[in-house]
């Protein structure tokens, strides 16, 4: 059963170019039976890679993953291209912060962005070097906006960044090199002074809801719950 289906990638962030690809992730649940059954190993991920890059979480798994904080699980909460949805998925939604870690977002944000930037350091500059940059900058952008705001912004809408990510990306030169040394530097001074913050309220999952939501929806996709009521 699929619970939903939403647009992420750089056509959510709204850096596509031309030649992005299209990036969906989406959550989907095993039919009851199987998921008790003891006798199976069920997938809690499924990816189809090609001019549609496809990727789905069970929904356990994905209830799991994101509350490790992940920016790239997190994206499903709040895309606003929804392709497929379903109660299920808009309990979800509507239940974002129960989900949210904020000292492991940080964590997971930084990761990342560290990551990109090692991958792009791995090589000498080719077409994969832009994709790595703008990761980079644009998931600890997305990072500290969601700690100075409580909200967390999908599309890069600041002006000069979004600019800046853009040129690098559809005309990447070496001359750019020092400028998005500067704007790394920048984007995580923006994360520390916003982490830093006195007044920052620091959430945490809640995981008794939770297990009860992936209870509900379980017995809801098998049609054993109605109205809030468990059916005979």
């Amino acid at each position: 059963m699929i619970v939903t289906k939403v647009v992420v990638g750089s056509k959510l962030h709204g850096l596509d170019t031309p030649k992005s690809d299209t990036d969906i992730r989406g959550i989907f649940m095993h039919p009851l039976r199987e998921k008790l059954s003891p006798f199976k190993t069920l997938k809690t991920t499924e990816w189809i890679e090609g001019d549609i890059d496809n990727t789905a979480y069970e929904l356990a798994h994905f209830c799991k993953e994101a509350t490790h904080g992940n920016a790239t699980i997190l994206e499903v909460f709040f895309s606003n291209q929804i392709l497929e949805t379903t109660p299920v998925a808009e309990e979800l939604r509507a239940n974002w912060l129960k989900f949210m870690d904020t000292d492991k977002f940080v964590m997971a944000s930084r990761g990342y962005a560290a990551n990109q930037y090692n991958k792009m350091q791995l090589f000498d500059p080719d077409k994969r070097t832009p994709k790595f940059a703008v990761a980079y900058v644009r998931v600890l952008w997305q990072c500290a906006e969601y700690l100075k705001t409580g909200v967390f912004p999908c599309q890069v809408t600041e002006p000069y960044v979004k600019q800046f990510l853009m040129m690098v990306k559809n005309d990447f030169k070496l001359d750019y090199i020092p400028e998005l040394t500067q704007m790394f530097m920048e984007m995580q001074q923006r994360v520390t002074d916003a982490y830093a913050n006195p007044l920052l309220v620091k959430h945490k999952p809640d995981i008794e809801w939770i297990e009860d939501f992936i209870y509900r929806s379980y017995l809801r996709g098998s049609g054993l719950y109605y109205d809030g009521m468990v059916t005979p």
